[in-house]
């Protein structure tokens, strides 16, 4: 009997909870929902590019067949050549018609087509070859240009960029030290805050004779450095052990993370001003590092999912950072798509940074 009242004891202390009863029962919801709509790994939206003459009827009709397929988008904008616009990140694949056009090599038996792959992000670059001998020799068969067996007649040159032997460790590395990164920096500061406030020492930091931004900055600063230390040591174990290549500049590479380590402190600072106690802390990091890893591409590509989760993974500054991470270490990122995706960051961090200001001080 006595057994039964403790039960009892537990769960009406429990449901008075109302942030555990939100964590027992709503976020493993929350989370099921999540991994089923953004876990979607079959290549779609893939940016397909072509580099032919106005006057090249049946890359053209590719193109389009590629289009309607719903495996691949249109790009507009007009780049340089092709390998600039893949370098860039704003296409996945270009298709590179012979000289003299690829109508004019089919009619004279020998079909050859180019095929520029950007294997930075292998799950589409896996699928991309695939895809588009189908719809070119899907075109051919009717064209009736071709009456032979056109899927062995077809020169099929795909050129794989930035990652050649289509490796997996080369496209999960970067993503590896974005999560090291983010949860060593947002972990121990978040929960570096909590426990002054769980001490009842933040009271007297913050009746201090000093600015509370100084405060922020000292309890941030140290821990951007560990933050620091453990990203060159990782990146170079992966470039020692791995052969993971470092193709762009280290000064991007480092602003990079020092505006991500930034962004990530703000908004420990933030979800710290929420929690009583450290257990509270590493719950809240852990859920934050959860939606943040789910929605970062690093798994599943961001473009595979749905509008409304596309909307929040480019909300997060981990999105970013691993776009940044890959396009920096694989290819050597460009200034234009290096600053695109660093202000984003940077705008995260600054909200957090403000709210986290507003609430230490309606809350200490």
């Amino acid at each position: 009997m006595n057994l039964f009242v403790f039960w009892k004891k537990e769960i009406i202390q429990m449901i008075r909870n109302p942030r555990m009863v939100a964590v027992v029962f709503f976020a493993p919801i929350m989370q099921m929902l999540l991994v089923s709509f953004a876990m979607n790994n079959e290549p779609r939206n893939i940016r397909l590019a072509i580099d032919c003459a106005a006057n090249d009827y049946l890359i053209q009709e590719i193109h389009e067949k590629a289009i309607a397929s719903g495996w691949f988008s249109k790009i507009d904008a007009v780049y340089e050549s092709a390998f600039d616009a893949i370098q860039k990140g704003h296409v996945d694949a270009a298709i590179i018609a012979p000289p003299g056009g690829f109508t004019r090599s089919v009619g004279a038996g020998a079909p050859q087509l180019q095929v520029l792959i950007d294997a930075a992000n292998i799950m589409k670059a896996q699928a991309i070859e695939i895809y588009l001998n189908a719809i070119t020799t899907a075109v051919l068969k009717e064209s009736r240009l071709m009456p032979t067996d056109t899927t062995s007649a077809i020169n099929f040159k795909s050129r794989i960029l930035f990652n050649p032997e289509m490796s997996s460790k080369f496209f999960m590395l970067p993503f590896i030290i974005v999560i090291m990164c983010a949860m060593v920096i947002m972990s121990t500061i978040c929960v570096s805050m909590t426990r002054e406030k769980e001490c009842g020492t933040m009271e007297m930091l913050i009746s201090a004779p000093i600015r509370k931004a100084h405060i922020i900055l000292g309890k941030t600063i140290p821990y951007i450095g560990v933050g620091a230390i453990n990203l060159t040591t990782i990146v170079t174990v992966s470039m020692l052990v791995f052969d993971m290549p470092f193709r762009g500049s280290i000064w991007q590479f480092a602003l990079a993370f020092l505006v991500f380590a930034a962004s990530m402190s703000a908004f420990g600072i933030l979800l710290s001003t929420f929690c009583a106690v450290q257990q509270q802390a590493m719950l809240g990091v852990m859920i934050f590092l959860f939606l943040s890893v789910m929605l970062s591409g690093g798994i599943a590509p961001v473009d595979n999912m749905p509008p409304i989760l596309r909307i929040f993974a480019l909300l997060m500054p981990m999105s970013h950072y691993t776009f940044l991470a890959r396009n920096i270490l694989l290819k050597g990122s460009d200034w234009e798509y290096f600053l695109s995706h660093v202000s984003m960051i940077f705008v995260f961090g600054l909200l957090s940074a403000v709210f986290a200001m507003k609430r230490l001080k309606t809350t200490l």
